[in-house]
């Protein structure tokens, strides 16, 4: 390399970079989809009305079930059943739910757990679809129910209207609880489920809904609070996501907000920790938070961790935030799965987790670490979802001068994306980004907001040198060719397994090429072969990478992308930001030579 500091050192350097530039460079592509099993609509199959056997307040009622779909390990039947809470909004009296049953329940086999899931306050319900899948595949029916005024309960509105009607907020803090009881009597009455043995899991909004729950239901058995937390008041206060609910709290007089303030209070989970003491005192709670959590404070959590007797035993998602703790969403499902699935009776066992990957040849698992990097490079996200990683690094050039790094990086569709870095020449934090709108935070704190001019159609890359953006786009291609072919890839390097504990893989390496030298260790969890650490050490460089947060096509939130906190805003013209983008692309590609 012209600069002579070793392929290791350029490869860092370059990959940053055009990890951290790729979405004004490729914002238009797509990433590749992750296969599953094809689902099948049957034919139409008669919906029927079952008369529940009986109910939480002794009250008759009636539910009803349709088959929507089936593939090889579960089925997804629609059920819908009566409010226990009658509502002047006559759509939101009727409580639509999918219920997730595993394909291979047998007559006469003994009765099974069943879960409760409760969705966030984002409502689009992709997170809770997926643990009921996950939850029906390992052998546990699950079901999903739309919490009062979502979805169809609330036509036109949806959640936006909770967000900015305080006494409509409070209304299905009061109404969700009797909506998880009717949905217990709907799991009790079905053959195929263990009426001892049900549990309940919410993320987020759905956490604090499922800790109340447990305080009013008593056949709860079990019970998982993911990214949740006590002290709801204060959450109310600090969260952004509710942002526009707490201005219109700001907006009424003490007498207005007293009733208000109970009902949170009353749905607080901190009020409700004597039924929380009770599971966790029996292994049967399970808390597993982001330990930089921006929406619920890492006070809030060990508040109620601490009421709930289970403060050691709190599951910490290192080095992620509220909306980022996505990138730990597989650990996330396989915890909680297995949570449930310790009430599985003997003999019911899931089919067995697939995962031939684990055990590739060393040149292959290397080939599989570099073509998510190029994808990252190369590749948009689905929609809906983005590309996320969070480094440390430390790297140590000639005289022995080591300088630390750190760099967050999150691309979705569309152009968006969120950029940290540190330390930069001149700027020291570098913090830029574009949701619905580029920003930049500069060295003052000062928040520049790029709305003027919103109907431009320049994108950063018009502004970009061409030659330097071909550069990018040559790598990115040439790096996920080698990649997909990995006799060619293994030519320029040799790769062997070190030794390393049971959960780990430690991939040894060397650079073989006539014009590059070099070597590295990659470290790898061996049950998905994710990356954790890359220490490398080059003609006159060396280095550590520690990986702390690494996701391809990961579930997105906007909020994610939205531009910070800032008590000085300026708004410019976009077009003024895209042009600063791409000057410091320009350079950077500059000094990359």
């Amino acid at each position: 390399m012209s600069d002579g500091r070793g392929f290791f050192s350029s490869c860092w350097r370059w990959a940053a970079l055009a990890l951290a530039l790729a979405p004004l460079v490729h914002g238009q592509s797509s990433a590749p989809r992750v296969a599953v099993a094809a689902a099948t609509t049957p034919a139409v199959v008669e919906r029927k009305t079952v008369a529940a056997a009986g109910s939480f307040n002794g009250e008759a009622f009636t539910y009803t079930i349709q088959l929507q779909q089936a593939n090889a390990r579960h089925k997804v039947y629609a059920v819908t059943y009566p409010s226990p809470l009658r509502t002047k909004l006559e759509s939101n009296n009727t409580v639509p739910a999918e219920y997730y049953v595993p394909i291979n329940l047998k007559a006469g086999e003994p009765r099974r757990p069943a879960v409760i899931c409760l969705h966030i306050l984002n409502g689009n319900y992709e997170l809770e679809r997926m643990l009921c899948t996950l939850l029906a595949e390992s052998g546990v029916p699950a079901i999903m129910f739309k919490l009062p005024y979502y979805g169809e309960r609330n036509p036109g509105e949806g959640r936006r209207v909770l967000a900015r009607d305080p006494f409509l907020f409070a209304a299905c803090l009061k109404q969700a609880p009797l909506d998880v009881r009717r949905t217990v009597d709907v799991l009790a009455d079905r053959p195929e489920v263990d009426s001892t043995r049900i549990g309940i899991a919410g993320i987020s909004l759905g956490a604090i809904m499922a800790a109340g729950a447990c305080g009013v239901e008593p056949r709860l058995q079990r019970a998982a609070l993911l990214l949740g937390g006590g002290d709801l008041l204060r959450i109310v206060s600090d969260a952004r996501e509710v942002r526009g609910l707490r201005e219109a709290l700001a907006r009424l007089s003490a007498e207005q907000r007293r009733p208000l303030d109970a009902a949170i209070t009353q749905s607080d989970p901190l009020t409700h920790a004597a039924a929380l003491r009770h599971l966790g005192q029996n292994q049967r709670l399970l808390m597993i938070n982001a330990a930089e959590d921006e929406v619920i404070p890492r006070e809030c959590t060990l508040k109620l961790a601490e009421a709930a007797g289970v403060k050691d035993q709190v599951m910490w998602l290192e080095g992620v935030g509220h909306y980022t703790a996505l990138a730990g969403l597989p650990k996330i499902m396989r915890d909680t799965v297995a949570f449930f699935g310790r009430d599985l009776p003997p003999g019911i066992t899931a089919p067995p987790v697939a995962a031939p990957s684990k055990d590739m040849p060393p040149v292959l698992a290397l080939a599989t670490f570099l073509q998510q990097t190029a994808a990252f490079l190369s590749q948009a996200p689905a929609t809906g979802r983005c590309h996320f990683i969070k480094l440390q690094a430390g790297i140590t050039a000639p005289a022995d001068k080591t300088t630390r790094y750190e760099f967050t990086f999150l691309r979705g569709t569309d152009g968006r994306f969120s950029l940290m870095a540190s330390p930069v020449p001149e700027v020291g934090t570098l913090a830029i980004g574009c949701g619905e709108h580029p920003w930049m935070k500069a060295k003052d704190g000062t928040l520049f907001v790029g709305r003027k001019e919103v109907d431009s159609t320049a994108s950063v890359a018009t502004y970009m040198e061409a030659p330097f953006l071909l550069r990018l786009q040559v790598w990115a291609a040439a790096a996920m060719a080698l990649a997909a072919v990995p006799d060619v890839f293994a030519q320029y390097v040799q790769v062997t397994d070190a030794p390393a504990g049971p959960d780990e893989r430690i991939l040894a390496i060397t650079l073989t090429h006539k014009s590059a030298k070099g070597a590295g260790r990659l470290h790898l969890r061996r049950d998905n072969l994710q990356p954790t650490v890359l220490s490398f050490t080059g003609e006159d460089v060396k280095g550590s990478v520690v990986i702390r947060s690494w996701a391809l096509d990961a579930i997105s939130s906007p909020e994610l992308f939205r531009e910070p906190e800032a008590t000085k805003i300026q708004e410019v013209p976009q077009q003024d930001l895209l042009r600063m983008f791409a000057a410091a692309f320009n350079f950077a590609m500059e000094k990359a030579q």
